[in-house]
């Protein structure tokens, strides 16, 4: 066949008819200088990608599916977080109910509990006149309990405390602390919480 300028194809500077032009196969691409930067570029391309996906998801919890065993597993977590929730709570409250209440061990509730300061200059209150005892043998084995005299008035401040006045008998007294101590007024018959130094010992 002969070839004309609207008859022939070149392929690599060659000139080929129609019928024998070599038909082009795909090949593997050769690592060119170009194709190496544009395969390194798609790398880090890739990387920053992962890299921005992971701190974005960091510190997300995935939901697990609601399979068997997760539910099972899930049920038992609460019920041993209840569990020591309450042997938590319940420990607690042994020892608080074992601390006596009354026996302070702060200082701001000592402070709290102090008895108020009295509103009259101390007097010393007049020494009974002691009478003659009578002879041992006519004296009964009885358990003595020391008894009180207020020597200024008192006004409950709280629901166990007990009220008096000035020279009021207090019986049953039995001393708390330096500044509380309890004991019956025999006037009232009232038992409860007052103050050490509002009282003077018979």
């Amino acid at each position: 066949m002969t070839l004309s300028m609207k008859t022939y194809k070149g392929y690599e500077k060659l000139p080929y008819c129609n019928t024998h032009y070599p038909t082009s196969k795909h090949t593997t691409v050769a690592d060119t200088p170009e194709n190496l930067r544009l395969k390194k570029n798609t790398a880090n391309q890739s990387n920053t990608t992962y890299q921005k996906e992971f701190i974005k998801e960091k510190g997300k919890v995935t939901a697990v599916a609601d399979t068997p065993e997760a539910v099972r597993l899930l049920k038992a977590q609460k019920n041993a977080s209840v569990t020591e929730y309450q042997q938590a709570t319940v420990g607690i409250r042994k020892e608080s109910e074992s601390v006596q209440p009354r026996l302070p061990s702060q200082t701001s509730f000592e402070q709290q509990r102090q008895p108020p300061p009295p509103q009259q200059q101390y007097v010393q209150a007049p020494e009974p006149v002691r009478q003659p005892m009578p002879p041992p043998a006519a004296v009964p084995v009885v358990a003595s309990t020391p008894k009180y005299v207020a020597i200024y008035d008192y006004t409950a401040a709280d629901d166990d405390e007990v009220t008096f006045i000035e020279g009021d008998i207090i019986t049953d007294g039995e001393i708390i602390d330096d500044g509380w101590m309890t004991g019956r007024v025999e006037r009232t018959g009232q038992h409860g919480m007052l103050p050490s130094n509002y009282v003077e010992q018979q």
